[in-house]
């Protein structure tokens, strides 16, 4: 036992080292949920694939419009995330998927040691690699960063299929066993995403290449002068790795046809009569947006290639000037440093293998529609590319090794001494790096060492202001700024919201609410959904739709007119409204323009914006509605364009904060759009939260955009 423990030392090292790298982002993964750090795109989407396939609906979710549809009409092809059907139905939270890949990712170490122990003969060289991966910049970003991805998780899949087959290769023992479980390692990877059949179909061309022994059966001259080319075809293809290398491209070829050319374009039906109804429903031009209606979604992306598969490809290969303009174009040059330069760009030294990658480096590397960043480390596209690289780079320490120590021989430089070297030499750049780079994982790490971890902003407090006798009604202060994510009040709306509903909201609820058949982004489905969750701020939609951002403002003013939908309640930037049905709402505008009004009042609150009247429930139980009015007027033409007015309840007791903003302000005419000399009525619905503890309140009024925020003190109130 002892033996066998000393015998694995630098393994049981690696080992406790990835559980070490584990904990840590663990727990930061966990702060980024509870910070809603992961929206709907894409832990919310994987989650609801699992959990509807766990409910019979296999691979379905809802698309950007709304659509609940499978998973290919999206163009993606990664039916991987079925594996995770069993763990999910133990424990059915999107942490559940996040955990998953931080097991696989980051104990595939243990595959990169084994895999290095078994080429270069050296248990501290595989120590060496193992560590450079657990240290490889890009890693940390996926682990940190990502949450889950089905490319991502098949990482050590794919490691597991390349271990398997060399040991084989190096025994020449095949057994059924093992080919089975190679077999089965490679259909995984495969299911990953509709790409990774190329990363196979490559590795099948690289076993009859590299590992049939096919040169050195063209080097015995004497017996091809005997034999025809017939013959000679004849012998290679019986060779047992050149046909098992051609099974394996002939499966990659055929999976990625049946993916790109057969599945995607099938299913894309679905993914455009959604976008045409979502587009109906919004008025809105479907010319604009033509992508969409395209067999693949992210054709796009590449535009000036082409607007087909067809097109595309032969493009990329027929304009090399624009093909190398477009992969050293902006950014590309550093991310390409930062992709190989901590591996010492050994993979160039071996492009046999590193020629398994093209396919990704392709895709990421040629985008002509900015603001993507499919090139990045921080990206999970880099995912299959880590697994190519650093096997290229063992493989590249092992011949280097070799070849060196034949030129060195004289001077006795062993092979075991460089390869200790050159795998030191990947280690140590691997630690410079991955602090350049920020990694995320050792940034944390030090940041916690130094104790600056900041937590999870919970609720706010003004125990100052609470507690003091001095503020005056008409005193205007400089309060806390209204959140554009108040972590605290979406924390309380998700426990609101019943589990089978459907529901339209923000793309940073998505993975909170993803266990139901319908999660669309809002405004998808804002006249359907059971319940639609408003943030004023919300631009996910429509920065993809290259859409006027005022669309946000006119769907919420049709919902404030809506006669089905009633507002539950509202907080910081977030409104609920319900679908109950037609309930006879009040057809009056909640936002008047007034030429003449009798000013009770004249309290600034800020740049030349005056308060002139105003009237609020003095008592109101939480969960019941109560109307305030608010008249305005601008006395001045100074710019208040980028201001959102907003209500602050403080309560006198705990100093807690209640915030929300003013919907009808922002809905139905903006403080941009406010002219000098008129009077703005503004009737607000308060629906005050069930969360909110009973007593006392000071009341503001206040406007804020990023920088500056200002409110004015109106009185108190009590809630019961």
């Amino acid at each position: 036992m002892l033996k066998k423990i000393f015998d694995n030392f630098l393994l049981i090292i690696i080992i406790f080292f990835s559980i070490g790298v584990f904990l840590v982002n663990l727990r930061m993964n966990i702060f980024r949920y509870e910070n809603f750090d992961f929206g709907k795109f894409d832990l919310g989407n994987m989650t609801q694939m699992v959990w509807n396939t766990l409910n019979g609906r296999f691979m379905y979710l809802t698309d950007y419009f709304g659509t609940n549809l499978p998973r290919w009409s999206m163009s993606h092809v990664d039916p991987i995330l079925v594996l995770f059907v069993p763990t999910f139905a133990l424990w059915q939270h999107s942490l559940n998927l996040v955990i998953s890949q931080l097991i696989l990712v980051i104990f595939s170490s243990v595959l990169i040691f084994k895999i290095t122990e078994h080429k270069l003969r050296s248990k501290l060289a595989a120590f060496f690699f193992g560590l450079s991966y657990l240290f490889y910049p890009a890693v940390g970003y996926l682990t940190a960063w990502t949450g889950f991805h089905g490319v991502t998780v098949a990482i050590p899949f794919f490691l597991g299929a390349v271990y398997v087959f060399e040991r084989m290769y190096k025994s020449n023992n095949y057994p059924r066993r093992n080919l089975v479980l190679f077999w089965v390692l490679l259909v995984v990877t495969m299911m990953g995403k509709e790409q990774l059949p190329l990363y196979v179909a490559l590795y099948g061309i690289f076993i009859v290449l590299c590992r049939s022994g096919i040169w050195d059966f063209l080097k015995e001259k004497s017996k091809l002068t005997e034999l025809s080319a017939i013959e000679v075809l004849k012998i290679l293809l019986l060779s047992k790795n050149v046909k098992l290398g051609l099974g394996v491209f002939s499966a990659g070829v055929l999976w990625f046809i049946t993916a790109f050319f057969v599945i995607i374009p099938l299913f894309a039906k679905y993914r455009i009569e959604g976008f045409d109804k979502f587009s109906k429903s919004l008025g809105l031009d479907t010319d604009i947006v033509r992508d969409v209606a395209r067999p693949n979604y992210f054709i796009s992306r590449y535009e000036e290639f082409g607007e087909s598969y067809t097109e595309v490809f032969f493009n990329l290969f027929m304009d090399p000037q624009k093909l190398v303009r477009v992969i050293f174009g902006g950014d590309r040059v550093d991310n390409f440093r930062k992709t190989f330069e901590p591996l010492g760009y050994l993979p160039f030294a071996n492009p046999l293998f590193t020629m398994l990658a093209v396919p990704d480096l392709l895709i990421n590397y040629s985008t002509t529609a900015g603001g993507i960043g499919t090139s990045e480390i921080t990206n999970h596209r880099i995912s299959m590319i880590i697994p190519v690289l650093f096997i290229s780079t063992i493989y590249a320490v092992g011949f280097i090794s070799n070849y060196l120590s034949v030129l060195l021989v004289k001077i006795k430089v062993t092979r075991s001494y460089l390869v200790l070297v050159l795998s030191l030499f990947i280690l140590s750049l691997n630690v410079w790096k991955t602090f350049e780079y920020n990694n995320p994982v050792y940034l944390w790490i030090t940041q916690a060492v130094q104790k600056r971890i900041s937590s999870v902003a919970y609720a706010k407090e003004d125990m100052e202001t609470a507690r003091s006798d001095k503020v005056k009604v008409g005193d205007v202060l400089r309060l806390s700024k209204l959140e554009n994510k108040d972590r605290e009040c979406a924390n309380k709306i998700i426990k609101m919201i019943p589990g089978d509903s459907s529901i339209s909201g923000p793309d940073y609820l998505g993975a909170h609410l993803a266990k139901r058949e319908t999660y669309a982004i809002f405004p998808a489905l804002y006249n359907e959904a059971d319940y639609v969750i408003v943030d004023v701020f919300s631009k996910k939609i429509l920065n993809i739709l290259d859409v006027d951002l005022s669309l946000v403002k006119d769907v919420i003013e049709e919902l404030i007119k809506s006669p089905n939908y009633r507002l539950m309640t509202g907080c910081g930037n977030l409104f609920v409204f319900k679908n109950v049905g037609n309930y006879g709402k009040e057809q009056l505008l909640p936002l008047q323009e007034k030429f003449i009004y009798p000013e009770k009042f004249n309290y600034e609150i800020f740049l030349s914006l005056h308060m002139v009247d105003y009237d609020y429930p003095l008592i109101l139980k939480r969960g019941e509605s109560g109307d305030a009015k608010f008249v305005y007027i601008k006395r001045e033409d100074s710019s208040i364009d980028d201001y959102v007015l907003f209500l602050t309840l403080i309560n006198e007791n705990t100093g807690e904060i209640y915030q929300v903003a003013n919907l009808p302000s922002f809905a139905i005419k903006q403080l941009r759009d406010w002219k000098e000399d008129i009077y703005y009525e503004e009737t607000i619905d308060i629906t005050l939260p069930g969360y909110l503890d009973p007593g006392s309140y000071k009341v503001f009024v206040g406007m804020s955009n990023i920088i500056r925020t200002r409110s004015i003190y109106l009185g108190d109130i009590e809630v019961l």
